[in-house]
């Protein structure tokens, strides 16, 4: 008999009902290359723990989804490297198995799995008419008793740390797939609540204070050393007033761990043109960026997307900031984009220059229009010969990539003095004028 013709005149349901009834996690159906254009071969993945959640579900149970977080393991990966670390998982999941059996009734376990890779989830058989949530919640705290033995041990001696989160199955709006990892999610957040509450709420703050723009920039003169005029400003950045990220150093430090760096930045982009346009100011503007953000794909997108919106402001008096915060290699994108923000007239300055290789690694890499100085060169350099030589080595630096360049930190008269004697193009510090709000021109 030639090969499929057992299907001739069979409905498609049927075919499809044929091989589903064989088991098989991977199905490919075969027919006469005749028949192809009416049945075109199909493959179907089979996925168990559906079909479990499926069937438990037709016998009118409920089904409960538990999620458990280990701290220890999270601990350990940065120690013991992911090849070991993967073989306590398992070997901590073998010993999970064995405290749920022993604990639950075996007609209970739909099945234990890690299917989302970022914890162990235990999906169980529950009766709403006379199974209770205190019932569930007693069972899991002897798990987690079981786990928690001192028996139970991980490597370097830790104990294992367990935390457990449950929600049921919801699936009214959406698909099985789709309900089961959103499921995960809401138990995983609720096992770590102990640990990421925290962290949502610092999430929250940042996307409040991203939503409502809620940043102030303040202005500092940078002075021409030798008449003592106002060249140029350089915007810095405060969080909301009175609050935790009013502080620079904090705001930009959360808005990094919680993934909201470039959105921030590009906040502080637009708040500076609009600052520009609204003061009319004339001299040059400084603005920091992290390589984090000038690494990343859309940065072009929304600068042209900015000009565009302020066609007034004059990329050629602005200067891209560069901040040492993040080291710059390994980021593909970074060279790209200052070459980009170039074409577009913007200026290209380099920060914290002297405080440390990345700073001289980028200009290297880069040759950047500006060249600031950091500080701590600056700081008591009348009094340091030694500081006096590091500032003129980086002055012929300056001069062999046809730098401007910038000393930061001036705080008294005698350090104007020695930046006068080598002929530093501009300075900034509070020797000149402290940060301020600048007003709108009305």
């Amino acid at each position: 008999m030639e090969e499929g013709s057992h299907f001739m005149g069979r409905s498609w349901n049927h075919i499809q009902n044929f091989y589903r009834k064989k088991g098989s996690h991977l199905v490919k159906f075969v027919l006469p290359s005749k028949y192809l254009r009416y049945y075109p071969p199909v493959y179907i993945l089979r996925n168990p723990i559906e079909e479990r959640v499926k069937y438990t579900w037709k016998k009118g149970f409920q089904v409960a989804v538990i999620s458990f977080y280990f701290h220890s393991l999270d601990q350990i990966i940065t120690k013991v490297g992911r090849r070991k670390f993967i073989r306590c998982r398992e070997i901590v999941k073998a010993r999970l198995q064995k405290a749920v059996d022993q604990i639950f009734p075996s007609d209970q376990i739909v099945c234990l799995h890690d299917q989302y890779n970022d914890g162990v989830f235990l999906l169980i058989r529950v009766d709403e008419h006379t199974y209770s949530t205190v019932d569930l919640a007693e069972k899991l705290s002897l798990v987690k008793m079981a786990m928690e033995q001192k028996r139970y041990r991980l490597l370097d001696n830790k104990n294992l740390m367990l935390e457990y989160g449950y929600v049921f199955l919801q699936p009214d709006r959406y698909s099985l797939s789709e309900c089961m990892l959103r499921a995960h999610l809401q138990a995983m957040a609720m096992a770590e609540k102990q640990d990421k509450l925290q962290y949502h709420q610092l999430l929250f703050t940042m996307n409040q204070i991203i939503a409502f723009k809620q940043i102030t920039l303040l202005a500092q003169p940078i002075i021409d050393v030798s008449n003592g005029g106002i060249k140029a400003w350089e915007l810095l950045t405060r969080g909301p007033k009175q609050s935790q990220m009013e502080s620079p150093l904090q705001l930009f430090s959360i808005a990094k761990q919680t993934n909201t760096l470039f959105d921030l930045e590009m906040i502080i982009l637009e708040k500076a043109f609009q600052l520009i346009y609204q003061c009319q100011m004339k001299e040059a503007v400084f603005i920091n960026f992290t390589p984090t953000t000038l690494n990343e794909v859309e940065l072009l997108e929304e600068v042209q997307a900015l000009m565009r919106k302020y066609p007034e402001i004059n990329p050629k008096n602005i200067a891209i900031e560069i901040t040492e915060q993040d080291s710059t290699d390994g980021l593909m994108q970074f060279e790209e984009n200052i070459a980009s923000l170039r074409n577009l007239g913007f200026q290209i300055a380099v920060d914290d220059t002297g405080a440390g290789y990345a700073s001289l690694h980028t200009i290297s890499r880069i040759m950047p229009d500006i060249i600031k100085i950091d500080r701590s060169v600056i700081k008591d350099i009348d009094t340091s010969l030694v500081k006096e030589k590091m500032l003129q080595g980086l002055l012929m630096i300056a001069n062999e990539t046809g730098s401007v360049v910038v000393a930061e930190g001036i705080e008294k008269q005698e350090e104007v003095h020695i930046l006068s004697k080598h002929k530093v193009d501009m300075a900034q510090g509070y020797f000149y004028a402290k940060p301020k709000l600048l007003h709108p021109i009305t």
